[in-house]
């Protein structure tokens, strides 16, 4: 299987390219937007680094996962962020995405 650019396989799990838009009117993953990365809206705003916490918890009740396992890798400071999840593959987390 082809997998979209934004999902790489390693050793530890999965990492997911990720675009955050803050301030959203609702948590949701964009499945329609093509590109590099994946787009995740989240309501929480960009101060106190709610718009890093709020997206690892958002995609980690989205994919159904522990939230133990999502990690933030990259991008900290920036709207372009790389997440780590742990102990699961591509596929599974392609088929939660399009579900």
């Amino acid at each position: 299987m082809k997998l979209p650019k934004y999902i790489r396989e390693i050793d530890q799990g999965v990492t997911l390219d990720i675009r955050v838009q803050p301030r959203a009117s609702r948590d949701e993953i964009d499945v329609k937007h093509e590109g590099d990365h994946l787009k995740v809206r989240v309501t929480a705003p960009p101060v106190d680094s709610a718009a890093n916490k709020a997206p690892l918890k958002f995609i980690a009740k989205s994919m159904d996962v522990p939230p133990r396992t999502v990690t933030l890798v990259r991008g900290d400071k920036n709207r372009s962020k790389a997440l780590l999840i742990a102990d699961t593959n591509a596929e599974s987390l392609l088929s939660r995405i399009h579900k």
